[in-house]
């Protein structure tokens, strides 16, 4: 793990739907704590409103890429801000991006903090289980009352089928603006005859990341042009 310019420190703040118990503001405050106790500047904010389940975060990759850019840690206010997902947070933890919990400060890196994370991980991760389940018993109880839950059977298959349509362009429309940056960068050494493999390395060397995470590979790279391609058709800047 990377030593961080203790004098420059990244924010990430998350909330979800499911979640009323630490606001954004109230991370907020959280973070502001942190950078005076370690007389710290923080540089810049991430704030994303998505499931800490789901590991595809545009303003977490964001962040990340951000704070190692510059070489600053990452901060959250809690540890269950940045994942609710033990195996993606331990990815994050032993990543090259040095993490700060708010409500873990004695976290150093040492092998006792990482069983320190593991175990929290493993604790949010299992809440965010229990939520699950409480939602499908809630959904189950509503059933044998005689609520119709699901997609209403009046609903004629030509607007299902248009309703899947117009998900699938929402998908890829999102994901066309969450690659933009890496799309432009990859479109210019395209046409400026670099080979997939070199953008791959240059995006790399860069810091970049793809949304999981993860470092970027041709085949990746290919991808994310092939997918900006029928929105430069539509008319659409990718």
């Amino acid at each position: 793990m990377a030593h961080p310019n203790p004098a420059q420190i990244v924010g990430y703040l998350r909330t979800s739907t499911d979640d009323q118990l630490l606001g954004i503001d109230a991370q907020r405050a959280t973070l502001q704590r942190i950078a005076a106790d370690r007389h710290a500047e923080i540089v810049r904010t991430f704030t994303e409103h998505e499931s800490g389940g789901n590991p595809e975060r545009l303003e977490l990759d964001k962040a990340i890429r951000h704070a190692r850019r510059i070489n600053a840690a990452l901060v959250v206010a809690k540890l269950d801000r940045l994942a609710r997902d033990a195996r993606f947070l331990l990815q994050l933890y032993d990543g090259n991006v040095p993490i700060i919990f708010g409500d873990l400060p004695e976290i150093d890196g040492s092998a006792a903090s990482r069983l320190m994370v593991q175990m929290m991980a493993n604790i949010a991760e299992f809440e965010r289980r229990r939520i699950g389940e409480r939602t499908r018993e809630a959904l189950a109880v509503l059933k044998a009352r005689g609520v119709k839950l699901g997609t209403p059977a009046n609903l004629t298959r030509a607007a299902r089928l248009k309703g899947a349509r117009n998900a699938a362009v929402a998908r890829r429309d999102r994901a066309v603006e969450e690659m933009a940056d890496i799309a432009e960068i990859a479109s210019r050494m395209k046409a400026q005859g670099a080979s997939l493999g070199r953008i791959a390395a240059h995006l790399n060397a860069e810091g970049y990341v793809t949304r999981k995470g993860k470092s970027w590979s041709p085949t990746q790279v290919k991808r994310v042009l092939d997918r900006i391609r029928p929105a430069q058709l539509d008319g659409r800047d990718p």
